[in-house]
């Protein structure tokens, strides 16, 4: 009976030990496996904040060219303005005159010559 007893506890302690290796094996390949997908995602992680400092630096740069382009709009803005009110002022007297000086009239409505209509052509 010993010797039954002895024999059996010799086979359960080698299936023990063999399910032990096992599960070892199965956890250093699962450990490995996870070390592995985080030094994927370190990477990917250094990688995007690479990416995410230059596109800082562009969105850095375009800001900086939309400060510089407003502040030429607002030049051109207020040449354009002061155009305008020189072409109006300039309308402004010129139709003054009209009313005013008939012989201004008579020049202005009167014909252009051929010759001058060439001119513009």
């Amino acid at each position: 009976m010993i010797n039954i007893l002895s024999w059996l506890f010799d086979h359960i302690l080698s299936v023990l030990i063999a399910a032990l290796l096992i599960v070892c094996l199965a956890l250093t390949f699962l450990y490995k496996h996870a070390c592995d997908e985080r030094d994927a995602a370190l990477q990917n992680a250094a990688l995007a904040i690479e990416t995410n400092k230059a596109n800082q630096e562009t969105i850095s740069a375009l800001e900086a060219e939309i400060v510089k382009r407003d502040e030429l709009a607002a030049i051109w803005q207020e040449e354009l303005a002061k155009e305008r009110r020189a072409r109006d002022d300039a309308r402004e007297e010129v139709n003054a005159l009209l009313r005013q000086n008939e012989s201004v009239r008579d020049w202005a409505f009167e014909p252009v010559p051929d010759d001058v209509w060439r001119l513009f052509d």
